[in-house]
């Protein structure tokens, strides 16, 4: 899967569960983003892809921008 198909595939995720729309240009917080949607989100993506992430690879000061799930999850897949 490619980034670009990943970042698809999380807006998708954000858009679909908590209702987020996530851009390129905005932070997550300031997406609306806060720490209970990101844990959603981030349920989300492992079902998604069939993958659990590592507890350290959680560490909300990683996951600032759209880029950083889309990094992560590349991690995984």
């Amino acid at each position: 899967m490619t980034n670009n198909e990943l970042k698809c595939k999380i807006v998708d995720i954000a858009s679909e569960q908590i209702g987020v729309e996530l851009t390129d240009d905005i932070d997550l917080k300031s997406s609306g983003l806060d720490s209970l949607s990101l844990v959603i989100l981030i349920a989300g993506m492992e079902e998604a892809f069939g993958i659990t992430f590592d507890d350290d690879d959680l560490q909300p000061e990683n996951l600032v921008a759209l880029a950083d799930l889309v990094a992560l999850a590349g991690k995984y897949l």
